[in-house]
């Protein structure tokens, strides 16, 4: 392996020869991955709940090595490569955060450090670019394999955020703002709710689920695949 070649350029090459030279690498697809890619996620997110540095790293990889298979499939079909994603995420970052970056991707001389003012350049950029997209994205852009109190919490804040007009579930009744007033009681709400939901044998994440989709028109998916491999 040629010595001048970067840790990042190694890894791309130990995984197109995995992809090329391993049966159980050579099946995988983007839609067998789809499980993988959350498991991946969930177990980053338990090493910084660990604050475990070492653990981070590793965990880090794993999640990486899921973007590298993708973008070597998608490179594989003539898509795309990890190139393409690299300059697509940067060309992104530069539009978006237009309180640093001017229209030629240079830092700016008047930095704008207020919180809101960023916010709402943020926004104005994620409008520009939906007002040239010629699909409209589904669930106002969010994920659809998103858990379903996560999906609702950021729908009803997209809907707050463009001045739209909020169903009525998606309302706090005043008898509810006096029983949740902080994280404790909130925590106390949901364990109840969830308490309750397993007496009336319930499922609670299709209930609010099935809930979106009336209310918001929300197109739901399950984050697993039924074509996975099992995992090694």
């Amino acid at each position: 392996m040629p010595e001048n070649r970067t840790q990042l350029e190694q890894l791309a090459a130990t995984v197109r020869t995995l992809r090329s030279r391993c049966a159980w690498a050579k099946a995988l697809t983007h839609e067998s991955l789809r499980t993988y890619l959350i498991e991946e996620s969930y177990e980053v997110l338990d090493a910084i709940a660990e604050q475990n540095p070492a653990l981070l790293k590793e965990e880090l990889g794993d999640l990486y090595f899921q973007i590298l298979l993708h973008s070597l499939i998608a490179e594989e079909h003539g898509h795309f490569g990890l190139e393409d994603v690299a300059e697509t995420l940067n060309a992104k970052l530069l539009r978006r955060n237009r309180h640093i970056f001017d229209e030629q991707g240079q830092v700016r001389e008047d930095i704008i450090t207020d919180i809101d003012e960023i916010i709402r350049v943020w926004d104005a950029a994620k409008q520009a670019e939906r007002a040239g997209q010629q699909k409209k994205r589904k669930n106002a852009g969010l994920p659809a394999g998103l858990p379903s109190l996560a999906l609702a919490q950021k729908l009803l804040d997209r809907h707050a955020r463009a001045g739209s007009a909020q169903p009525a579930g998606g309302l706090a009744t005043e008898q509810v703002r006096q029983r949740i007033t902080d994280e404790q009681s909130l925590a106390n709400e949901l364990m109840a709710l969830s308490a309750r939901a397993e007496e009336l044998g319930l499922d609670a994440e299709s209930v609010l689920r099935s809930a979106l989709n009336q209310q918001y028109g929300a197109e739901l998916d399950d984050i697993t695949s039924r074509k996975s491999p099992s995992k090694r």
